[in-house]
């Protein structure tokens, strides 16, 4: 079969490393690799083992560190930016291999800075989701769900993504941009 991969004598030749497969049924795909073992704490009679990916970050942590980078890049003012907000689940660092970063940002530019910034935008979406593929095996089309909002959506709440800025509880949490010179 031309999709089978065989894999011969695991144990002699992967020094005490598990493989580890990631299986994508969506996208009929699977990534393999080798990791540490590493004894979890809880087994009393017997040693239970877990995976540990030194060189793969837990999913929301990679997630926050890139909205970090988009932040520490945008140029702001060239794209008419008030505030980039993020929210969902990697705010609240539940997300997964899978998940999306969900973004808000608050504009106040004009129409041709706000197309300019969704396409700057789109770049990173698509860079990021073939990053996630190359440590997950999770192949998205788009990693960022980006939603605009204005000066009036979060005055009037218009929807629940700009009532978010600002809210009781589950709040958007603000990200640092990098200061313009």
């Amino acid at each position: 079969m031309a999709d089978t991969v065989h894999v011969i004598d695991v144990p002699s030749s992967a020094e005490g490393r598990i493989l580890r497969v990631l299986m994508n049924a969506d996208q009929d795909e699977a990534v393999g690799f080798l990791v540490q073992p590493a004894v979890t704490a809880g087994a009393r009679s017997e040693q239970r083992f877990a995976a540990q990916e030194p060189h793969l970050e837990e999913p929301s942590r990679w997630r926050q560190q890139m909205v970090q980078r988009i932040a520490e890049q945008l140029d702001a003012q060239r794209y008419g930016v008030k505030a980039l907000y993020v929210i969902g689940s990697t705010k609240n660092a539940t997300a997964g291999p899978a998940s999306d970063i969900d973004l808000l940002v608050h504009v106040d530019g004009t129409p041709e800075q706000r197309n300019a910034l969704a396409e700057w935008l789109d770049g990173w979406s698509r860079a990021l989701a073939e990053m996630n593929y190359l440590r997950t095996g999770y192949r998205p089309q788009q990693l960022l769900d980006v939603r605009f909002v204005t000066d009036e959506d979060i005055a009037a709440k218009r929807d629940d993504f700009a009532a978010k800025i600002g809210a009781v509880t589950d709040p958007a949490r603000e990200v640092k941009l990098r200061v313009s010179s």
